[in-house]
């Protein structure tokens, strides 16, 4: 079983806003958990003898500017409140540490709609009430009753110093800060080399290797995988969140366009050659869903090759199970390279 991902945020860090809506998303694509960790960022600060952007008159005006721009790029709200950063924010931190204790789900819930609140429509979230106005404008369940119990909650109290311990003992100099298996990674733009970090870290089974040649469309819903044997190549992928449809199982598109890619590959492959080939026909039977976190692989077959035609069949598998027949016919390129060893890409 894999560590959790380590997520560091205080409610005073704009940037945290944003690592906060992308975390959980990018986690789940590579089927992680994230342990969150609301900290003291000025204690963190003043640990290292640093100083907050806000008193730094050249970064605070850059950042006036990057974070609406990050938070755009990131489809959030973004509407800068009175005073910029919410340094009242203790009350805050100790309702998260009071609900995590119970309810880590409700917890994070939490943060969400006390960041929406602040950073994303402009109001102020200072007092209790104000807390649980933000909590029901988004329809989180925690009263105001709740809230103000976190003032006096001792434990809360023990929760929020010992992340300050882990956090410093984990590196943190700043926020937000996310650990993956000793890796640390720092600021909301930073969430890139994370997912960048789990791809490579992903599981798939022994013999297969990343698939080098793809497209910006294949890499963007990639990685696709490969295992090449001595005339036969098979493929492979992990389905993820980016692969569902509303129906929360892998979109026929997707395995539409996964086996294009397979088969024409494939039958290049039994022939010997690298190629790029153009798809003349494709037809799909699906045979049943395919769920968030299954190995997908294609098996392909070229049936026919003619002169001009490659007749290409396969069945997909879902962890072993039949979820997918498909056929297809390729126009043969005229410019083909003899194949020596693995996959190549034709511009090698």
């Amino acid at each position: 079983m894999s560590e959790p991902i380590k997520f560091y945020f205080d409610f005073v860090s704009a940037y945290s806003y944003v690592a906060m809506n992308r975390i959980e998303r990018i986690a789940a694509r590579w089927g992680r958990e994230v342990e969150w960790n609301c900290v003291v960022l000025p204690e963190i600060l003043a640990h290292h003898g640093a100083t907050s952007p806000r008193d730094q008159p050249a970064k605070f005006a850059h950042n006036m500017k990057d974070f609406p721009r990050t938070c755009e790029m990131n489809g959030l709200p973004v509407n800068f409140p009175p005073e910029v950063p919410p340094y009242g924010a203790r009350l805050h931190r100790l309702v998260f540490w009071r609900l995590n204790r119970k309810d880590r789900g409700l917890a994070r819930q939490f943060a969400l709609a006390v960041d929406h609140r602040y950073f994303g429509t402009g109001k102020e979230v200072r007092t209790a009430s104000q807390l649980a106005a933000a909590c029901k404008a988004r329809g989180v369940d925690v009263s105001l009753k709740e809230i103000k119990a976190a003032e006096s909650d001792k434990r809360a109290a023990k929760d929020l110093a010992a992340a300050f311990d882990r956090a410093v003992a984990d590196g943190m100099f700043g926020a937000p800060f996310v650990v993956l298996d000793g890796e640390t990674f720092w600021g909301a733009d930073r969430l890139d080399h994370l997912e960048f970090r789990l791809k490579n870290l992903a599981k798939v089974p022994r013999g297969f290797e990343p698939f080098s040649f793809t497209s910006p469309y294949t890499s963007r819903n990639g990685p696709l995988y490969v295992k090449c044997g001595a005339k036969k190549a098979t493929f492979g992928f992990r389905a993820d969140d980016r692969h569902l449809n509303p129906r929360d199982v892998v979109h026929g598109g997707w395995m539409t366009s996964f086996v294009d890619v397979a088969m024409a590959q494939s039958a290049l492959y039994e022939l010997g050659v690298v190629a790029l080939t153009p798809t003349i026909h494709l037809d799909t039977d699906f045979l049943a869903p395919i769920f968030h976190g299954q190995w997908v692989t294609c098996d392909a077959k070229l049936v026919r090759s003619t002169r001009n035609m490659n007749f290409v069949e396969c069945t997909c598998y879902a962890d072993g199970e039949p979820v997918l027949r498909a056929s297809a016919i390729y126009r043969k390129p005229r410019e083909m390279k003899k194949r020596v060893g693995k996959i190549l890409s034709p511009t090698d």
